[in-house]
């Protein structure tokens, strides 16, 4: 079989045919016995090749697309690797020291070398000695001073002469008393006039929960271990059977319930707090349910005003925007979310300033440096400096008041603000990749990110309600999760006023004895539970000596 070739081109055409394809060709019958002129001979072997070709070119573009795909999904499975490991066995902090992103940067590094060669200098400075130990400071603690004296028979010298005290020197211990347990047995006379036979007996001090053998102190003890200290109630059980008191943990389970229940007036003060806060942070965190068998949500309400500090937690089944939508119905100020979609309608109301977090936005540039690294001569790294100079000036803004700290704001963080969004829209990279979310992320709540600019009372981030929550969550790592959706609401009710109780600066286990010791009075209407939340309360009331 002869293949007439009219042109160089048509001869890289056929060139390009694998072999399979040209001894398709060849295993053709004779084409010029099929064609009755060479003319038709030569259009239709150009046209069959033609379709070849195409067909080559089409599976070749195909298979490119797959290979791309194929390794895009690589690329993605060993930044899951890398997280992993960076999750486990890496460190945590996002400090930009952490990251070690001058290590990357070599010009730096030797412009340094050689300007440490060319100009050397002693440096001289003088510090105090260390002395042996750390000093305690134990003004607070009670003291039992314990005089070594000499015998009196050693205070008369062999010469006859009386002795005289010359000095005293002395030394502090510290000793540890454990936590004793003692019974309380009330008795109550009952007296009668024989002539008018009458009676009157003496008054028993009201319980907070009636037919309770535990008083407020008993109670409040066990609720600081379980929910400040994180101890499961049964490791409490097994603490009190080493002090010679038997007691089952789920009795234990039930007069914490039981505080929780009589102290509910409190929760619900506590929500009535929210419509008069200006400025207000949440967020949510994942919880074991054991009846059923699922995950639930706790969600966090942290009020950053200066005169009503306080947090509530509410734990939920769901994590839809139901939770936050009949939270914060009444409430009309700033709030500071995180850029999860159940805060979609909140985002939406006139009523609402929505500020977003740089602390989400910032991770995930950080993540990205961790596991795909290349530090500062990276797009992250690059990205990660002007933001971070962004915390430099709230660190630098601290001290200021709420309109300086604005002012200082608009004048530097501006600025860096432009930089990074200008930065940001000049990245490509995958979509699913972790620069690419990182991206993604930063450029879809760039709205909320920058609102913070314009309120200084506001923080750069929600970073303090996250550490609002960090002891709820070091206590699911001991009691692994919670009963019931009911028990739940309870425990995140005195989860709530320990938490306020701290970041008021009230010692948790005085307001507890104190609150249950008035939750009748309470009850009966006769104390306002506001008057009782934390950043109320009189703090006279809470320090006596009976309380400690």
């Amino acid at each position: 079989m002869r293949i007439f070739i009219k042109n160089r081109q048509q001869y890289c055409a056929i060139r390009w045919l694998n072999d399979r394809e040209f001894d398709k060709i060849c295993g053709m019958e004779n084409i010029e016995k099929q064609t009755k002129s060479s003319d038709e001979s030569y259009e239709d072997s150009l046209l069959l090749l033609g379709n070849l070709l195409s067909q080559t070119q089409s599976e070749l573009s195909h298979s490119q697309q797959h290979i791309h795909f194929l390794e895009e999904r690589i690329r993605w499975f060993e930044e899951q690797i890398k997280q992993t490991k960076q999750r486990r066995f890496g460190r945590q902090t996002e400090t930009t020291e952490s990251l070690q992103l001058s290590i990357f940067d070599k010009n730096e590094n030797d412009e340094a070398t050689v300007a440490g060669e060319e100009e050397k200098e002693t440096i001289t400075y003088t510090r105090r000695r260390k002395s042996t130990g750390r000093k305690l400071d134990t003004s607070k603690l009670p003291r039992e001073r314990v005089y070594h004296d000499i015998p009196e028979a050693d205070k008369q010298c062999d010469c006859g002469c009386q002795k005289e005290l010359m000095k005293e020197e002395s030394s502090e211990q510290i000793d540890y008393v454990p936590a004793s347990l003692k019974v309380i047995e009330h008795v109550i006379p009952t007296y009668r006039c024989r002539r008018c036979d009458t009676l009157q007996s003496g008054k028993k001090p009201e319980a907070a929960l009636p037919k309770c053998m535990a008083t407020s102190g008993f109670i409040s003890q066990i609720i600081i271990d379980k929910y400040q200290r994180h101890l499961p109630l049964y490791r409490i059980a097994k603490i009190f059977a080493s002090q010679q008191l038997l007691i089952p943990d789920n009795t234990l389970g039930n007069w914490v319930m039981g505080a929780a229940r009589v102290l509910s007036l409190l929760g619900e003060a506590l929500w009535q707090q929210i419509a008069k806060v200006h400025g207000l942070q949440a967020d949510d965190t994942e919880v074991r349910l054991l009846k059923p068998n699922q995950n639930g949500y706790v969600w966090a309400y942290h009020s950053l005003d200066p005169g009503n500090r306080f947090i509530r937690f509410e734990f939920r089944l769901g994590r839809d925007q139901s939770g936050p939508n009949q939270r914060l119905a009444n409430f009309r100020g700033i709030l500071q979310t995180d850029g999860y979609s159940g805060y979609t309608y909140q985002r939406e109301r006139d009523d609402v300033i929505n500020v977003g977090c740089w602390d989400h936005a910032r991770r995930k540039v950080v993540d990205t440096i961790k596991i795909c690294g290349q530090g500062k001569e990276g797009v992250a790294g690059e990205l990660l400096m002007p933001i971070n100079a962004l915390y430099g000036i709230e660190r630098e803004a601290k001290t200021l008041t709420d309109k300086a700290r604005q002012a200082l704001r608009e004048e530097k963080s501006q600025p860096l603000l432009d930089q990074i969004h200008e930065q940001a829209q000049s990245i490509r990279a995958p979509p699913k990749s972790y620069l690419g979310q990182a991206v993604t992320y930063l450029l879809n709540q760039w709205p909320t990110l920058i609102e913070y600019v314009k309120y200084g009372e506001m923080p750069i981030s929600n970073i303090l309600i996250e550490n609002q929550m960090r002891p709820l969550k070091l206590g699911a790592k001991n009691w692994l999760f919670v009963g019931n959706e009911q028990s739940a609401n309870r425990g995140m009710l005195l989860y709530s006023l320990i938490q306020s109780c701290l970041m008021n600066n009230i010692h948790p286990r005085h307001y507890l004895i104190y609150v249950l010791d008035h939750a009748q009075a309470m009850r009966r209407g006769e104390i306002d539970p506001t008057s009782l939340l934390p950043q109320y309360i009189d703090r006279t009331l809470l320090f006596n000596e009976s309380l400690i």
